[in-house]
């Protein structure tokens, strides 16, 4: 056991050693152009296109490529932990909250679907055929409850997105519980401070965008373990009032709310939910970039070397995407609060 995770971990330091995480992030803050960054990421197989076929092109390569990688790293092991297994299958999460999205907009064609190659379940081909898609997978109970009426159950989006992620994270959790202590004890802070960031950026979104009740929100917050206190934190933040920097000032993730900074265009402060969950996203990598080189000889390094090319994916097409926008990659890391 100790020879195969040592294994792993040497592998997977060689992958992100080359990849954009830690310092090498700095290495994109002089990219102009998306052409340029396409050379950057793959200098090897850069694509002669227009930037306006190229960046869907780069966005799929970009992804295709942590798909693959991650996938080695799980291959690696004789008997791949769950755990491992199922932060690859979220993006088959994504993909059927994608899916149904589309199914309610009553769209013809269903949206890209990525790829995660042997791990995959759902059945996608057989859309708009729900039961096709679900029928003999670990989301065949959303036929007999969410989605038993169709199309009217698509309707309430949030509510089945939120059914979804709790399926997801019951049995992240669950996976996580069932691994040896050295194991999880290396990973259970980061799972439960993103399941409470999660929980704190939904309501601060459902709040600013769809001016939620508190007693709606509680329904779309995710709640696991009994033991502790996933929702404490994002019920919390509905006291404090959206149009007042105050009121957050000893709030316990109060850093990651923007600050008071009024500008011509917006003489006043009102929480930005997208500033926050940047925030949070960067929190949580850092977290997992710093455990990635602790105890080599466990579990820990393979699930945070996954986080992180995750993370390193969504840096990459939100670069990408920026200048689609016509934003430089500074401009965009600024954003991301990943500049230098």
């Amino acid at each position: 056991m100790s020879g195969e995770r040592a294994y792993i971990y040497a592998k997977a330091c060689g992958i992100i050693g080359k990849s954009f995480v830690g310092k090498r992030i700095h290495a994109l803050e002089n990219v102009n152009r998306l052409a340029e960054l396409d050379r950057l990421v793959f200098p090897e197989g850069g694509r002669e296109l227009p930037e306006r076929e190229l960046l869907p092109d780069l966005e799929k390569r970009i992804t295709a490529r942590s798909i693959a990688q991650i996938s080695t790293i799980i291959g690696c092991f004789r008997n791949p932990p769950e755990l491992l297994v199922l932060l690859l299958q979220s993006y088959e999460y994504e993909n059927l909250k994608n899916t149904l999205a589309a199914l309610a907009n009553n769209e013809a064609k269903p949206p890209r679907i990525t790829d995660i190659g042997k791990f995959r379940t759902v059945n996608f081909e057989a859309y708009p055929n729900i039961e096709g898609m679900l029928k003999n997978t670990e989301f065949e109970f959303l036929l007999k409850n969410e989605l038993k009426e169709t199309p009217k159950p698509l309707q309430d989006a949030s509510a089945l997105q939120t059914k979804i992620d709790m399926h997801y994270y019951t049995r992240l959790y669950a996976a996580l519980g069932r691994l040896p202590r050295m194991d999880r004890l290396g990973i259970e802070k980061i799972v439960d401070d993103e399941i409470r960031l999660r929980n704190v950026s939904w309501t601060l979104r459902l709040r600013t965008y769809y001016n939620m009740s508190v007693e709606r929100i509680k329904t779309m917050l995710i709640t696991i373990d009994e033991k502790k206190d996933f929702t404490g934190d994002a019920l919390a933040s509905c006291a404090f009032s959206l149009d007042t920097r105050d009121d957050w000032t000893h709030w316990k993730w109060a850093k990651f709310v923007n600050s008071e900074s009024p500008t011509a265009n917006s003489p006043y402060w009102s929480l930005d939910p997208r500033y926050f969950q940047n925030k949070a996203s960067h929190y949580l990598y850092k977290c997992t970039y710093e455990s990635f080189h602790t105890k080599p000889f466990s579990l820990v390094p393979a699930f945070c070397f996954i986080r992180l090319k995750q993370s390193e994916e969504d840096l990459l097409t939100s670069v990408a995407e920026g200048f689609g926008f016509g934003l430089p990659c500074r401009e965009t890391l600024g954003l991301l609060g990943v500049a230098s």
